[in-house]
């Protein structure tokens, strides 16, 4: 278990340009009923096949509620962020989406539904809604006929705040008998009063296990044991959802988020986010992880004050500290080989080692080869030659680095050197991050001189940047988990309301066992 981090920010200023709303948002008691009876319904989320989306939005899971494994999430902007969910189904559908609320959210999010009309014409509809609510639940955009081509619902950040994309459901249209009074019609155990109180369907007995809210509380306990909403996640709204608190002995009605009930020194917010059991002082959070926690700016660069509610959003960027990592494999290693010819020499000074491999000019029959080892995955790494430097070396001379790339491909890259100048001294021949594994670096014979093969040298750069996004602008703790073993370093830094961001903090470095 590593002990938490405390990380610094700097002040942040500037301004927000807003965007404007073009329809006032449906009210959804306006709208026609969702589906009864067998009523089949199609989830897409962002991780599901009829999903994808253009421009740069951001994978979330800073506020609960949201649908799956994460949502999406933009900056607002002009529209060219834009996610899609494409159904191929020709019928008539009870359309809803899924979002996290705060008060950083637009308050005019545009939802397009491309539909066909009564005479099959393909249309669209707008719908406006404000994201600022009604987070963790389905909200109703309409019903719809839809088209097994084009049918399908956009959003882009055309907002005047930050846009999520999380999922829409689906649910086919159909007639509804409305059962009033205390009558159980479908035997689900729930009234028909209590359904319709909550959005449920007295007629579809499926709904009593299904998870409205998606907080881990089926629709039926909600009601009827636990006393919450099964529309609402996070009844006290302190971050933990309902589902949560409730398997873990936490009380779903109390604000109880900063409290630390097993005495183990994290809190119980902290102890959810990591997934372990916050009434359990034995229980710690899976997998390597590390907590940090930061204490928030409260001045903005002009000099003007700053609260935690200006604070839009927080960035935090962290890598693996892997710099001064290197190796080097001279000819005389075991680790370099050679194939058709060639010798070792000290004639010429400056060499690296006891000696140099040197081959005659020819058509690449002679071949010098090193072997690196145990390169470690999201590294950038720097290659480096070194060789001694004649009038007489050829001056085409091509080293070959072979390695496998971060998506597990085997690239091949080359760097040509002259090798009658910058001799004895280590070369830049290119950089490179693989996932792992061994690098191989070639050189032949196939030159205008004299080819040398001295040594290489590999060198841990840095790994590459993991940037998330931390919406709330109340927290000032956040836990990064499945972390490698090793030295990590983490950075990070603000954006107030007016939608500047302030410099990222000095690294703070953490070593992960």
């Amino acid at each position: 278990m590593v002990k938490p981090n405390t990380v610094l920010l700097l002040s942040v200023a500037g301004t927000l340009v807003a965007g404007c709303a073009t329809r006032t948002p449906i009210d959804v008691e306006d709208l026609p009923p969702s589906s009864a009876g067998s009523a089949s319904e199609h989830v897409i989320d962002r991780d599901n096949v009829g999903f994808y989306s253009d421009g740069n939005w951001s994978i979330s899971t800073s506020i609960p509620g949201y649908q799956g494994s994460d949502y999406l999430i933009s900056d607002p902007g002009t529209g060219s962020n834009v996610a899609t969910w494409n159904l191929n189904i020709i019928r008539t559908f009870d359309v809803f989406a899924k979002w996290t609320s705060t008060s950083q959210r637009g308050s005019n999010v545009k939802f397009v539904i491309y539909h066909l009309d009564a005479n099959n014409n393909l249309t669209t509809d707008t719908v406006t809604v404000s994201q600022r609510e009604n987070g963790g639940t389905w909200v109703k955009l309409g019903t719809y006929r839809m088209s097994t081509l084009t049918g399908r619902v956009t959003v882009s950040n055309d907002a005047d705040g930050w846009v999520v994309a999380d999922a829409v459901l689906f649910r086919e249209a159909g007639a509804e008998t409305i059962q009033p009074g205390d009558q159980d019609s479908d035997g689900d155990g729930i009234s028909d009063a209590l359904e319709l109180q909550y959005g449920l369907d007295p007629n579809d007995p499926s709904d009593a296990s299904m998870d409205m809210d998606g907080d881990g509380l089926s629709n039926k306990d909600e009601i009827l044991l636990v006393l919450t909403d099964p529309s609402v996640a996070d009844s006290d709204g302190d971050g933990i959802p309902d589902g949560f608190e409730v398997n873990y002995g936490l009380d779903p009605s109390v604000n109880d988020a900063a409290a630390d009930s097993d005495g183990d020194g994290i809190s119980n917010f902290d102890e959810y986010k990591a997934g372990s059991d916050p009434n359990d002082s034995n229980s710690i959070p899976a997998g390597n992880y590390v907590l940090l926690t930061w204490t928030p700016p409260n001045q903005r660069a002009d000099g003007t004050s700053l609260s935690t509610s200006d604070i839009a959003y927080y960035e935090l960027s962290y890598q693996m500290a892997m710099a001064g990592e290197e190796q080097i494999v001279d000819n005389d290693s075991t680790d370099f080989i050679s194939y058709g010819g060639g010798r070792t020499s000290s004639s010429y000074k400056g060499y690296y080692g006891s000696s140099y491999f040197i081959m005659d000019p020819g058509s690449g029959e002679t071949t010098a080869e090193w072997q690196v080892y145990n390169l470690s995955p999201g590294v950038q790494y720097e290659l480096y030659g070194y060789w001694v430097a004649s009038a007489r070396r050829a001056s085409n001379a091509t080293y070959q680095f072979t390695y496998t790339d971060a998506n597990g491909k085997q690239v091949t890259t080359s760097s040509v050197v002259d090798q009658r100048d910058n001799g004895s001294t280590w070369q830049l021949l290119g950089s490179f991050e693989s996932s792992g594994g061994q690098l191989t670096v070639k050189i032949d014979n196939n030159a205008d001189g004299y080819v040398i093969a001295d040594a290489i040298k590999v060198s841990a750069a840095s790994s590459s940047a993991t940037t998330e996004v931390i919406e709330s602008g109340d927290t000032s703790r956040y836990i990064v988990r499945d972390l490698q073993q090793g030295e990590w370093q983490f950075q990070i830094r603000a954006t107030d309301s007016n939608g500047l961001t302030g410099e990222y903090s000095a690294p703070v470095t953490r070593t992960v066992e």
